[in-house]
């Protein structure tokens, strides 16, 4: 039996505007995976400037931004967007320990892709998993099966994964809302008969994102 993942793609790019004198600089911050940077043949971190003198930054550090409210409370007051310190989602710390951060289901795919590349599958099974979907799998074998499904079906996954991040911006991709915490991707009738896998699960939790199965 066949265990399921969710895999959606969200484009995360922001723009800021910085005035010095009578001059306007304007930078684009873009996010790039690991993943994606291995499939365009780019790399990960990378910064140039358009013709038009526009700074293109991308980076594996996801920048966020948070609400801040005027100091005037009230009627008349404002409300504005303040950049924070990019976030390392893929962080090694110095005694070689890595630490997974996901918000969103592109970046559990983007996980996913890079642990089965490196065959981590403990990252996947520590990191990654729902726990509803571990709590299942235990009684499969736990982390064994899991390696073994990985093992087994290492190719046809990664060809999931890749063609989903593709295709989910060209709406190939049917998402479908399960309920409250889970969603549901499934190729469309172009793609189905080409891949060994076809839907993957995913589901919302107060930790994260999280992965919950490929079938």
């Amino acid at each position: 039996m066949k265990f399921g993942l969710f895999l959606l793609i969200f484009i995360n790019s922001s723009a800021s505007v910085f005035l010095v004198g009578c001059a306007e600089e304007r930078t684009e911050y873009h996010y790039r995976s690991q993943a994606e940077a291995d499939a365009i043949g780019r790399p990960v971190d990378e910064t140039f400037v358009k013709a038009d003198g526009t700074k293109v930054v991308y980076s594996s550090k996801r920048r966020e931004k948070i609400n801040v409210q005027g100091s005037n409370a009230g009627a008349g007051s404002t409300t504005t967007a303040v950049e924070m310190p990019p976030v390392d989602l893929r962080e090694k710390k110095a005694s070689g320990e890595v630490i997974l951060r996901a918000t969103f289901p592109e970046q559990v795919v983007d996980h996913l892709a890079e642990c089965v590349r490196n065959e981590e599958y403990d990252l996947i099974w520590n990191q990654l998993m729902a726990s509803d979907a571990k709590r299942e799998l235990e009684g499969r074998g736990g982390m064994k099966y899991l390696t073994t499904f990985f093992t087994n079906n290492r190719k046809e996954v990664m060809a999931t994964l890749n063609c989903m991040r593709i295709n989910l911006k060209n709406g190939h991709v049917a998402l479908r809302k399960k309920d409250e915490t889970h969603l549901t991707a499934e190729l469309d009738s172009t793609l189905r008969t080409s891949y060994r896998f076809t839907v993957i699960d995913f589901e919302s939790t107060p930790t994260g994102m999280k992965l919950v199965g490929i079938r």
